[in-house]
């Protein structure tokens, strides 16, 4: 039984090695790329502003087009957007499917700009959809960069349906968006037999999920932290404080109550990881290791955070507690499995010996992404 332990451990272990080595490694890049939508009806044209990262946009338009082909990594970069505006409508003709009352339309660019939004560039796009006789009903098929390198990307949606908008996430698992007017009076509900406020927070709940789950480098830290052998009620108080710590700066951050720059949380995660694992090794007590889960827990949550800002709409209590919610779950999900195991293998009498080298590898891995975010 205890060699099964082990082995459970070591391939945990191993698969957040491989998969975090084989991926790229800033943690911005947990959950892919992300967009963000504001969708309205008003009487025969559906409205639509997108939001699409620069970089992406960019790339695909390197792909399809072969306008760009860098031959020299030194050559500079073109000055300015490589894109035209037929490039865009293209890109939208790709990736956007619009019905309306039944009938297929088609969504035109009216107007385009690269916007500055959370430090990144975004291409802004308006976007119009006309139809014959006003529109009662209306269904949108998403399908940006899915099918192209990024199958984890994500849009935060915002559709305003009456007085109450619904926010909802959109990625490669859930595409669609339907909406109709309910009756004459202009009053519009989401074609779904749930209420909106559940819709936002089914969505963000299974987002924090995916963010925790994706993020290699938040689930080193806390192996690094569970590893050593220490008494359950030590366990305890780690995870707390954890949550804690990073439940705090994850609301200030993504309200913009307080924001620090993805420049420097990113090396300080890393830093942490490297932290906890060299005190696996170096020390022989570690009686105060919930007040080290507790401070680099408000650094963890600057990076929880990053994807959210931007993302909170009129609805930002629910849609940040159920991001916060997921990843709670997220995070207790892998403990689930893993706590159990660690606890049982922490009886064998060569398991300190163990510990070092599982800490050895957490130690390495850190210091990659240390020196790479550096």
């Amino acid at each position: 039984m205890s060699k099964r332990l082990i082995r459970i451990i070591a391939a945990f272990v191993l698969l957040i090695a491989v998969q975090a080595a084989g991926m790229p490694l800033m943690a911005e890049a947990h959950i892919g790329t992300i967009g963000y939508s504001d969708i309205r009806a008003a009487g025969k044209t559906i409205n639509y502003t997108l939001y699409l990262e620069a970089r992406e946009v960019e790339q695909w338009v390197t792909i399809r087009t072969r306008k760009v082909i860098v031959l020299d990594p030194a050559a500079s970069a073109p000055a300015g957007p490589i894109w035209t505006e037929q490039d865009l409508q293209r890109l939208i003709g790709e990736s956007l499917e619009v019905t309306g009352n039944g009938e297929k339309g088609r969504f035109m660019l009216k107007s385009h700009t690269v916007e500055k939004k959370n430090g990144m560039d975004f291409v802004r796009m308006e976007l119009s959809s006309t139809f014959d006789r006003p529109v009662q009903e209306y269904g949108i098929h998403y399908a940006f960069f899915f099918d192209l390198d990024d199958p984890q990307h994500q849009n935060f949606v915002t559709v305003h349906t009456g007085n109450q908008p619904v926010q909802m996430v959109l990625n490669a698992q859930m595409r669609d968006i339907s909406e109709k007017i309910s009756d004459g009076s202009g009053r519009r509900t989401m074609e779904i037999a749930v209420p909106g406020w559940l819709f936002t927070f089914r969505d963000f709940l299974v987002t924090g999920m995916l963010h925790i789950w994706t993020g290699y480098d938040h689930l080193l830290f806390l192996l690094g932290l569970l590893v050593v052998k220490q008494k359950t009620k030590a366990y305890v108080q780690i995870l707390t404080a954890f949550t804690v710590g990073h439940s705090i700066t994850l609301a200030l951050s993504a309200l913009d109550i307080v924001r620090a720059p993805l420049s420097v949380i990113e090396p300080l995660i890393a830093l942490s990881i490297v932290f906890v694992a060299i005190e696996n090794i170096w020390l022989k007590r570690h009686g105060y290791r919930w007040l080290v889960a507790l401070l680099f827990g408000f650094i963890h949550g600057f990076g929880f955070a990053d994807i959210l800002h931007g993302a909170l709409g009129e609805d930002y209590l629910l849609a940040l507690f159920s991001f916060n919610l997921g990843v709670e779950v997220g995070q207790l999900a892998v403990l689930a499995v893993l706590l159990p195991a660690l606890i049982c293998a922490a009886r064998i009498s060569w398991y300190p010996r163990m510990v070092y080298g599982i800490s050895g590898i957490i130690a390495f891995m850190g210091a990659v992404w240390l020196m790479d975010r550096i």
